[in-house]
């Protein structure tokens, strides 16, 4: 029977249904709910109901939800408070973080939000922007917006030309650092490679991730530029969310922590012996395999088994980043 005071509220005893997740990862009731605690030092399942116009029983049911998923905590027989959002969100996002690259995870989410609509709460703007020329465009109309920072996520396939001089020395003047995580592919492609090389003259900081989930820009950490995997153009969205910042923000501090200067000096480093570093400079020389072997009078296996001792000692995965690696830390003259 329907509770004639609520009259959409579920029968007594019935486990309300759940409904598909929002931005949170709770479904639109749990959330209302979890909104409404909010509010509250601490309140009672009656309190509660009253003030949701919902019945005892199925709000009860909801609040097991969230005590289940980490969102409240019962302070005594029937009475609950809420956990900050900060500590249950953010411990949900650093234990993303904590796997390797579940950032997959969080993009997956994000994406969710932005098809789901933007939230009230945050009274977010978004913005598509589809096409090469029109995410150049977009992506210069950030930059020269910046006021403090740049960060950057750089992956294949890229649609960003080498960066434009003149505005580069206006960032630089204004003093807005611009700070480049690059997905070490990158230095296997000519073109982008090229793009690195600009960076680092530039004046850039840049380090290296073996690999990236996504490509972003985040501007003064208030504006999101994500791209949308798949998709036969390229396509991206802007956002000045302020959840999705944070979360954008922190990713790249993780990734950045962990990711390999660009310009580690060589007198902090590992250093190679000098028959190494003969081997390594026929190797950027263009010689193969076989010809290095006549040159020094060994072995091709021994040539290829030292070759991926090196690789593995750069912790890279192939010879052309073994070059990069080589001469950024000193290791060929």
């Amino acid at each position: 029977m329907t509770d004639p005071e609520h009259p959409n509220a579920p029968h007594p005893g019935t486990r309300p249904a759940r409904q598909p997740p929002g931005a949170t990862g709770l479904d639109p009731e749990s959330e209302a709910l979890y909104r409404l605690l909010l509010t509250r030092s601490e309140a009672t399942v009656a309190q509660l109901a009253a003030d949701a116009a919902r019945s005892v029983d199925h709000v009860r049911d909801v609040l097991a939800h969230l005590v289940d998923e980490g969102f409240a905590t019962m302070v005594a027989d029937s009475r609950f408070r809420a956990v900050g959002p900060d500590a249950v969100l953010g411990g949900r996002i650093a234990s993303q973080l904590g796997e390797v690259l579940g950032e997959y995870e969080a993009l997956r989410e994000l994406l969710g939000i932005h098809r789901a609509g933007p939230a009230d709460a945050g009274g977010a703007q978004w913005e598509v922007v589809t096409g090469a020329t029109a995410i150049r465009s977009r992506i210069r109309q950030l930059k020269a917006a910046a006021e403090r920072t740049l960060c950057t996520f750089v992956r294949p396939p890229m649609v960003l030309p080498v960066p434009e001089d003149e505005l580069h020395q206006d960032l630089q003047a204004r003093g807005v650092v611009h700070r480049i995580l690059f997905d070490r592919a990158v230095l296997d492609i000519d073109p982008y490679a090229d793009y690195v090389r600009h960076a680092l003259e530039s004046g850039d900081e840049v380090r290296f991730a073996k690999r990236l989930p996504l490509k972003v820009l985040i501007v003064d950490d208030r504006t999101v530029f994500m791209e949308e995997p798949g998709g036969e153009r390229p396509r991206a969205i802007v956002t000045g969310n302020r959840s999705i910042a944070g979360l954008a923000a922190t990713l790249f501090e993780q990734l950045w922590t962990a990711g390999v200067p660009a310009t580690t000096a060589a007198e902090g480093g590992v250093r190679i012996d000098e028959d190494d570093a003969v081997l390594l400079g026929l190797l950027i020389a263009g010689l193969t395999d076989q010809s290095i072997a006549s040159k020094l009078g060994i072995g091709l296996r021994t040539v290829q088994r030292r070759v991926r001792e090196l690789m593995d000692l750069a912790d890279v995965d192939t010879r052309i980043q073994l070059g990069w690696h080589a001469a950024k830390n000193g290791w060929v003259p």
